[in-house]
């Protein structure tokens, strides 16, 4: 079976790596192959090209509605895959008009394809407004790879972060309340991988991202934490891959809960907070009980190999690929 997955970027993509990338040596067992296009590169070649595919994957990529006219008439079987919440963006909202053309580029999608995967509930609420073939399936990891370690001795606790340049304004603006603690506990330290720096008044160790590091970085952290600061629709479509990446790895999390993420963290794998000031007597707590640490993170792990285990999820996408 050939299948043809529409990106809006390139493969590296965090979303496009962890919905179809991290699969193909699966699928290609399955006898599946995956080949990709980005959305600005589709033209008359590869719309010519498009019936040669048994499925075409569209992953949340809009565009306008004569070019996904012609895509969806050319494709044999067709499936729009999402893991955001891409009807609405992040911060300010849409002028009326943007979200109005947004939200009908996105129904096209919704009511043409023969399946719509959405990566949690709340997302696929959405789309069961305007398709009754709608499907969740979660991120997920490789358990063999995203794991616990054993830690040196070391007589610090590590918090610590890792996100895209595009989120860090989520740990920057918790950086007040991280520093008061650093101050104020000196068993503690911080520690951040991104593409970017980030911008703290206080001092920290940081880990440049380079592909196929970012396990490592995750496995020597005690505390994962994961700012989100917004409760817009936006946020609440979110399925973090970074929580889940922290408890593979066995790690309790510190976390703002809104929306799908309570799909993934509760109370007995989490410490969650609700305030700005809450994060300082979670992360004290967390700090002063190292029972309480690995009691959540070992739950969050059997949690992981539980609900998102790569090995289960591969296959649902193989089933929704073949039409069952």
């Amino acid at each position: 079976m050939k299948v043809l997955v529409i990106i809006s970027r390139d493969q590296d993509k965090a979303s496009t790596r962890f919905r179809f990338v991290q699969y193909e040596a699966m699928l290609a067992a399955r006898d599946i192959s995956l080949d990709y296009v980005r959305r600005d590169a589709i033209d008359a070649g590869v719309l010519q090209r498009i019936p040669d595919y048994d499925v075409v994957i569209n992953q949340k990529c809009l565009m306008r509605k004569s070019l996904a006219a012609k895509v969806i008439a050319s494709s044999r079987r067709l499936i729009f895959d999402m893991d955001d919440a891409i009807w609405t963006r992040p911060g300010r909202p849409h002028s009326w008009f943007t979200a109005w053309r947004v939200k009908a580029r996105l129904r096209q999608w919704l009511q043409a394809a023969d399946a719509v995967t959405a990566a949690n509930a709340y997302l696929a609420d959405y789309a069961r407004r305007f398709s009754g073939r709608v499907q969740v399936i979660h991120m997920a990891l490789d358990t063999t790879h995203w794991q616990p370690v054993e830690k040196e001795q070391r007589n610090k606790v590590v918090m610590g972060w890792a996100g895209s340049p595009a989120t860090l304004k989520n740990l920057e603006h918790i950086g007040p309340q991280l520093c008061e603690l650093l101050k104020a506990k000196p068993a503690l330290k911080l520690a951040v991988y991104s593409g970017k720096r980030p911008t703290l008044d206080c001092e920290f160790e940081y880990t440049p991202f380079a592909p196929g590091t970012e396990a490592a970085f995750v496995q020597q952290l005690d505390i994962g934490l994961l700012p989100l600061p917004g409760d817009d629709a936006f946020t609440r479509g979110k399925s973090p891959i970074k929580a889940l990446q922290y408890l593979a790895c066995g790690l309790p999390v510190v976390a703002q809960v809104r929306g799908a993420t309570a799909e993934i963290l509760d109370a007995s794998n989490s410490l969650q907070v609700n305030t700005d000031a809450d994060w300082c007597s979670a992360i004290e707590t967390l700090l002063a009980d190292k029972a309480l640490r690995d009691r959540l993170g070992k739950a969050g792990r059997e949690f992981v190999l539980r609900e998102h285990n790569m090995q289960a999820t591969v296959e649902q996408i193989a089933a929704v690929l073949r039409g069952k």
